[in-house]
């Protein structure tokens, strides 16, 4: 083997402990297309996009979701018009006149008089006609984000609703079922053999989606909606192999951490732009040539690209080359002469260059050979398991059918082992959380109490093959609130039991000095096999003395798992009257230090600090119930400095023990 070939083979296994391997990029994408299935319904269409939708979880990686409104429906032109559905309440035409090609206005077809009051607020007067305000229509979802699901500081950045943190962007969109004449040239443009025709096909068959922001600096700027191909997209980017999807993971990471140290860049090239820029190169490319030992010329080639699209100003758009994505970008030539100048010298340096980025430091470190099973072993039970401990949405009972026959039926998700390893996730996970919604019946006699006691037992047995913690605690927490004490000491001694790396690792198939190592590199991470205890609102599970700490804007309250245990533990002994275990061995003061050593590693998010909120306030509640209200103070007062906006209830329980 060459010396070019040896280095780029080593450079990619290398990338493939740091950005990803094939398999951990699978997992992540079949995480998120779980959630996708089981939040979506008929009314509300979720897709996952951004970075980490694509199988990409790089430092500073957007996570956006697209709501697709079922309540519009857009035509290219009253020709092509069909029946809608019922609950679609306005029906749209697309007018691209006296627009910038991949924008247009969206004109309604629909008998104004029927239109609901509440969309006729959305829109306006334009030559005439009544076309759908993108800004008002922006404004309206805000204002439905905000009522429904009470998050009074979400604020509109660009076409999405975003979160007071920066963390998430929603874009509620519009979808046309039809793929549109301005773009049909691109199905049959001359092209190397990516994508393939049946790619293409599938492409076309998922039509394009409105995004309510209008071409910048127009007079009709407020009137105007960008036509979107994230779902084309997401597709295109999931056919990549996985060179080619490193290579678009190093160019992000040049982007992130290397462009954009300098001020004056920052901002100038934003990741859509290297996305497109990987579909040209990835048409004009033979697929031959993404090889694992061929990545680095693969990427310089890339890179080389880049600098000629800045150099000349040209970047079309991928579905619509009449869009032109740097026409006016680089209005500033000192920026671009700068930002050429950077990437010039970065090609020259070569991969080298990433030894001064954050991400890719160590490469010179890199061993020759690497314990491949540990390394993998360990990047996708933390993968996996962080995943499926996010709080998401509590799935109808209608839709958990829906979500297993759908994920069952699509046999390019249970191909391999993983993604029937994620399916039994998704069997028990889903099965964890039917007791909570299930319907609530008024006032029971004996009879019906025993049977729903029953049936939701059986539900939480299903649910504790999840994970390690979560179903066996979630399972006690059930012991507990029908008031089974003893049952429920017994259920979280034996939690605590499987509570350690060894026992969990004791399930997998490796070597003893395996286990060891792998032990070793989850003891780096601050908890990844045990992340968040989540309940719904309204949860059955939920005891009693914490069912005032839902308050807004939250459906959902996380606690760390090990200080919600000996929570429970304190409330099972506290109803038992063991005033001593209460306090000494199973109550407040190992909830006090569990709750002290994990506060250091979950400080670095805002949402992590939202965590450690509950957690002080859990103290406060143990303290206040043992009579201790000074402690009790103290610790809401903690965790109430930590709440500006007041979304737990550490203010309210200071000021009722006040």
């Amino acid at each position: 083997m060459s010396h070019q070939k040896s280095e780029s083979l080593h450079f990619y296994k290398y990338l493939c402990q740091k950005i990803g391997s094939e398999k951990k990029v699978t997992a992540r994408r079949l995480a998120f297309i779980y959630s996708d299935l089981q939040v979506s319904n008929q009314l509300f269409l979720i897709i996952s996009s951004g970075s980490k939708g694509e199988g990409l979880d790089l430092k500073g990686s957007d996570f956006d979701i697209m709501h697709i409104f079922p309540f519009f429906k857009v035509f290219e032109s009253d020709k092509d018009i069909k029946p809608v559905k019922d609950y679609c309440l306005m029906t749209l035409v697309m007018n691209i006149e006296d627009t910038q090609p991949c924008f247009t206005h969206l004109q309604l077809y629909s008998n104004y008089n029927i239109v609901p009051d509440v969309f006729k607020q959305t829109l306006l007067k334009h030559r005439g006609m009544n076309v759908l305000s993108s800004d008002l229509y922006k404004s309206h979802c805000l204002s439905f984000y905000v009522k429904t699901f009470s998050h009074p500081h979400h604020k509109i950045h660009g076409p999405c609703i975003t979160d007071y943190e920066d963390e998430f962007d929603t874009a509620f969109c519009i979808k046309c079922d039809q793929w549109l004449s301005i773009a049909q040239p691109w199905i049959t443009r001359p092209r190397s053999a990516w994508p393939s025709p049946e790619l293409i096909s599938k492409i076309t068959s998922c039509g394009v989606l409105f995004v309510p922001i209008g071409y910048k600096g127009s007079i009709n700027e407020h009137l105007q909606w960008r036509i979107s191909f994230s779902v084309a997209e997401k597709i295109l980017i999931y056919s990549f192999s996985h060179t080619q999807l490193l290579c678009y993971a190093l160019l992000k990471i040049l982007l992130k951490e290397i462009v954009n140290r300098n001020k004056d860049l920052k901002g100038l090239l934003c990741s859509y732009f290297l996305k497109t820029l990987m579909f040209w190169i990835s048409e004009e490319t033979d697929t031959s040539e993404w090889r694992s030992d061929n990545i680095i010329p693969c990427f310089m080639a890339c890179l080389k690209r880049l600098i000629y699209c800045i150099k000349y100003s040209t970047l079309l758009h991928y579905f619509i080359p009449d869009n032109n994505l740097f026409y006016t970008k680089f209005l500033n030539s000192k920026n671009q002469n700068t930002l050429i100048n950077i990437l010039k010298n970065a090609y020259q340096t070569g991969i080298q260059i990433f030894s001064s980025s954050e991400t890719l430091h160590d490469y010179k470190r890199f061993p020759c050979v690497i314990a491949k099973s540990v390394c993998e072993t360990t990047t996708l039970i933390k993968t996996i398991v962080n995943h499926f401990s996010y709080p998401t949405e509590q799935p109808s009972i209608g839709r958990i059918n829906k979500t297993f026959t759908t994920f069952l039926h699509q046999s390019y998700l249970c191909r391999r082992e993983l993604s029937r390893y994620i399916l039994t996730l998704l069997i028990a996970d889903t099965y964890k959380r039917i007791p909570s919604v299930l319907q609530h019946v008024n006032n029971p006699n004996n009879k019906q109490q025993y049977r729903i006691y029953k049936h939701e037992l059986s539900q939480w047995l299903v649910g504790v093959q999840t994970d390690a913690v979560f179903g066996w605690l979630k399972l006690a927490s059930f012991f507990y609130c029908h008031k089974h004490y003893y049952i429920s000491i017994d259920i979280i001694n034996y939690t605590l039991s499987k509570c350690t790396y060894e026992s969990i690792l004791s399930m997998i198939p490796l070597k003893q000095i395996e286990k060891q190592k792998l032990i070793s590199l989850l003891k780096t991470y601050p908890n990844p096999l045990v992340s968040f205890t989540s309940f719904p609102i309204y949860s059955s599970i939920l005891p009693m003395e914490l069912r005032s700490d839902f308050f807004e804007p939250f459906i959902t309250v996380n606690y760390i798992p090990f200080a919600y245990i000996y929570f429970l533990l304190f409330l099972c002994y506290y109803h038992l009257e063991d005033t001593k275990a209460c306090q000494w061995h199973n109550g407040i003061y190992p909830m006090l230090r569990t709750i002290l050593a994990m506060d250091n590693n979950y400080q670095n998010g805002l949402s992590e600090k939202r965590v450690c909120m509950q957690d002080f306030i859990l103290l406060g509640i143990a303290n206040q119930m043992f009579g201790n209200s000074i402690s009790a103070k103290d610790w809401f007062r903690v965790a109430a400095s930590m709440d500006p906006y007041k979304f737990t209830s550490a203010a309210f329980r200071l000021q009722q023990i006040s």
